[in-house]
């Protein structure tokens, strides 16, 4: 009887995965261990109640006060999974203290974890804890000392990083010598040199089969990083991720600073970010472009970002996108995907690309009322030097562009194997420097040009060429035309109506699968960004404002 029903148990516990300690092959999860830490100096919340170092730290009664303790359990105690938390409400200033981070007991599995709690004073008000660094150093530091070891596993969430003496020193984190599996999560920078430096190694320890030398499966998602004297994040990591997050104010007033600067990597995201303000003169005038890459870079999607300055307020150095050229070693981009972007009032280059292969620009909107004139799409946007790549099979097509008369909308000079279709364009102002196309290669170079639409009052459809007709003459464009493509206004580029000419003026076979806002696109699919939807047939789809 005792065995019928240690059976039935048995069968039971398998059934509905009750027993786990009957379970074959099973691992009990490891306990994590949250470490309390809580101090209150200048600037804390009124109700703020610091902690001790001689608590024990295991619980938000009994947490401990310096971010030196933590640190230094992080460094030299910490086990997988294990936890350091700090107090809502609470501000730390880490003075002069140690920035090295690290651990490698943490893994990809169990990541050792930085975030914040409630402490039981707490009203409900609080705000994310406050790191404060006063000098030019590290918040945190991840890198090991000496040649490069693989690092796994650190997730850093919910946390408001501030340096007030980081001029040309200061990083809020600072990747070195090959770190990996790393989220920065609704973590806030202000003030640093460089928000998050993604930089290289030194040659790999030997005996490390992990280490490779670079920086693998990096996750930067709804952060906000302004005021860096430098650059927002700086380098690069296979596996990046860069989302839903804010840049402003990022840079000195050069050329050389960016709210964001990619420099090496593969299999890169930066998708739904908002760049703006972008390297500031004295004047406040955006100085450097906002969204940069150079070096090598391969499968980099750039998707669905809001680029964008005010009217006056941007220098004609102050570009939009650019992947491209700037180093003296040689630099190639393949697999680049620009798409669904809104570039608006940028300096004299919205999108900018050189020396790639296999790249794409669709979908995007771009608008420019800059009192001077500007080119939209530009391939290159910056001359190749000795060992560049040069551009090939480049896509720019479904582009809606408004623009004002001393414009360029897409100039494409290097390379061969371009398709440029199903692009609208306008021109917003009367000038005769004007030209919807700047396309100087032989014909050989580009394989369609085609169902593209342009407006223009005064200037030209092609540059050097002239009107339409002189460009059909050539044995272009047989179904292009010179018409207003129909946009609701010159700052919102969506479809104004369905008797737009835009509406099915697309390549049949060419153009994009989808439009901005992701809807499939129909047999015959609309030029510019949008695809025109029947609102009687498409009722279920969700109402997107630009």
């Amino acid at each position: 009887m005792r065995r019928l029903a240690l059976m039935t148990t048995l069968l039971f516990c398998a059934l509905v995965w009750l027993c786990a300690p009957f379970a074959i092959g099973q691992t009990t999860p490891q306990a994590t261990t949250p470490i309390y830490v809580c101090d209150c100096q200048p600037g804390a919340d009124g109700d703020c109640v610091a902690g001790s170092d001689a608590n024990d730290g295991l619980a938000p009664a009994t947490a401990w006060q310096t971010v030196e303790q933590a640190r230094s359990y992080f460094n030299n105690n910490i086990s997988a999974g294990d936890e350091i938390r700090f107090c809502r409400g609470g501000l730390f200033d880490l003075g002069s203290g140690g920035s090295r981070w690290r651990s490698s007991q943490c893994s990809a599995e169990q990541p050792c974890v930085v975030a914040d709690y409630a402490p039981p004073w707490a009203s409900g008000d609080e705000a994310r804890p406050i790191l404060l660094r006063p000098i030019g150093d590290f918040v945190f530091d991840l890198a090991n000392p000496g040649n490069a070891i693989a690092d796994h596993g650190y997730v850093f969430r919910n946390l408001d990083l501030r340096c007030t003496g980081c001029t040309d020193g200061g990083w809020g984190f600072f990747f070195f010598n090959d770190v990996n599996d790393v989220t920065i999560e609704n973590v806030d920078l202000d003030g640093f040199a460089i928000g998050i430096h993604l930089a290289g190694a030194n040659p790999c320890q030997s005996g490390d089969p992990l280490c490779n030398g670079q920086n693998d499966r990096v996750t930067i998602r709804n952060v906000r990083i302004t005021n860096s004297h430098h650059q927002g994040i700086l380098g690069g990591a296979n596996q990046l991720r860069i989302e839903d997050s804010h840049f402003e104010n990022n840079g000195n007033g050069t050329v050389f600073d960016h709210n964001i600067y990619i420099s090496s990597g593969s299999d890169i995201v930066i998708r739904g970010n908002e760049l703006t303000r972008s390297s500031l003169d004295e004047d406040g005038n955006c100085g450097g472009t906002s969204l940069v890459g150079h070096g090598q870079l391969r499968d980099l999607l750039i998707e669905g970002n809001w680029v964008h300055e005010d009217v006056g307020k941007a220098n004609q150095g102050c570009w939009g996108i650019s992947i491209t050229t700037g180093y003296s070693t040689p630099e190639s981009f393949t697999n680049v995907t620009v798409r669904n972007n809104r570039v608006e009032n940028v300096g004299n280059v919205a999108i900018g690309l050189s020396a790639c292969i296999s790249c794409t620009v669709e979908n995007n909107v771009i608008v420019h009322a800059q009192p001077y004139g500007a080119t939209a799409v530009a391939v290159p946007d910056i001359a190749g030097g000795p060992g560049d790549a040069v551009s090939q099979d480049m896509r720019i097509r479904n582009n809606s562009i408004a623009v004002n008369g001393g414009s360029t909308a897409i100039r494409l000079a290097a390379g061969s194997g371009h398709t440029v279709v199903s692009n609208a364009i306008r021109a917003t102002t009367m000038n005769s420097a004007f030209n919807c196309f700047d396309l100087p290669l032989g014909t050989s170079a580009y394989t369609v040009v085609d169902y593209n639409l342009c407006h223009f009052i005064a200037g030209e459809w092609a540059h050097s060429i002239g009107d339409l007709a002189s460009w059909q003459a050539q044995g272009w464009e047989s179904h292009g035309r010179a018409v207003d493509p129909g946009f609701v206004t010159d700052t919102d580029l969506q479809i104004a109506a369905p008797t737009s000419a835009v509406v099915d003026a697309g390549h049949p076979t060419l153009s994009s699968s989808t439009d901005r806002l992701g809807r499939v696109r129909d047999a015959q699919p609309d030029a510019g960004a949008y695809e025109w939807i029947d609102n009687v047939k498409y009722l279920w789809l969700p109402i997107v404002l630009e």
